[in-house]
């Protein structure tokens, strides 16, 4: 059966690059090539994303076939960076590969009012969910028994609460990695 996991993006890559280099994260993301390179050296150990994924599939280490991933990533700068070069490995290792841009808060905090601030969070958290919701619907129309899987590892908590009351109510199974335990959990 043909496995599809719809992953949030994060910046767990760029986070660990420059904890790793010892520098600012707008210092970490003009350095593209080293980033890519970082990554493919050890990809769970530099990018949250892959390490649930590996975790739940073992795709790494076996070559799983018929797997497919979707990347639901914010359409801010880091967000576009951290996903081109995660999308980039996973083909590498013969993954399909499918992006969903959605909705982020770009505006540094310190322009950004109360009331401003929690209206863009519940608008780009709303457009999270209707923007998965619909690739869902489209994955099951085109391929009914396909096996789809929600991994709220990457991005951040109200994400992951987003894409946990949607897989509920879609009735699909939601998983992240525990960072301590290293493994992969189902959340019930």
């Amino acid at each position: 059966m043909s496995s599809h996991h719809i992953l949030t993006v994060g910046i767990s890559l760029l986070t660990n690059f420059a904890r790793e280099h010892n520098l600012q994260l707008d210092q970490a993301a003009k350095r593209h090539r080293d980033i890519e390179d970082f990554l493919r050296h050890n990809p769970p150990k530099a990018c949250a994303e892959i390490n649930s994924l590996e975790s739940r599939t073992s795709f790494l280490s076996r070559r799983t076939q018929n797997l497919a991933v979707t990347l639901a990533f914010t359409t801010t700068p880091k967000g576009k960076l951290c996903t081109s070069l995660i999308e980039k490995e996973l083909k590498r290792h013969k993954v399909v590969v499918h992006r969903l841009p959605v909705r982020g808060a770009d505006a540094p905090a310190r322009d950004l009012t109360p009331e401003f601030a929690s209206r863009e969070c519940s608008e780009a958290l709303s457009d999270l969910r209707q923007r998965v919701a619909d690739h869902i619907a489209r994955l099951r129309r085109n391929k009914s028994e396909l096996d789809i899987q929600l991994n709220c590892t990457g991005g951040y908590k109200a994400e992951c609460a987003v894409l946990y009351e949607l897989g509920r109510a879609l009735r699909l199974p939601v998983y992240y990695l525990h960072e301590t335990f290293q493994i992969s959990v189902t959340l019930p």
